[in-house]
């Protein structure tokens, strides 16, 4: 497993501030391939839809699923993200190296123009890992 540098860790973080300016979001976070939190969280003012101890399992859940995809990258090519709409949020994971970027929004929020803004934020970071 890499391990994030604290500058690589400064980036991720500054980069989740700025993508939580959207409105509509409220959650920015970057989860490593263990499926823990590394960078971001919940916008100020906005709690969680899910229990808190729920929270480090749902990130664990996205990384599997997000692993179980990729088995299908020979065939199908590389994941560029994942979105599911539910009745009370929008959940969008981007992959960043083996790292997931995990925004929820309001169920309303336009997902295609949440992935445009995270693909240009967080493909710019050079992760140098330790």
């Amino acid at each position: 497993m890499a391990l994030l540098t604290d500058d690589d860790i400064k980036k991720l973080d500054n980069a989740c501030s700025e993508l939580s300016k959207d409105k509509k979001i409220r959650h920015v976070g970057v989860i490593n391939e263990l499926g823990r939190l590394v960078a971001g969280g919940f916008k100020e003012g906005k709690s969680p839809l899910v229990e808190n101890e729920k929270i480090a399992m749902t990130y664990m859940q996205m990384q599997l699923d997000f692993k179980m995809r990729k088995e299908l990258d020979d065939v199908l090519g590389p994941i560029d993200y994942i979105a599911s709409r539910r009745t009370k949020q929008l959940i969008i994971s981007v992959p960043i190296g083996d790292n997931l970027v995990l925004i929820s929004a309001e169920p309303d929020a336009d997902d295609k123009q949440i992935i445009k803004k995270a693909e240009k934020l967080f493909d710019g970071i050079t992760i140098t890992t330790i």
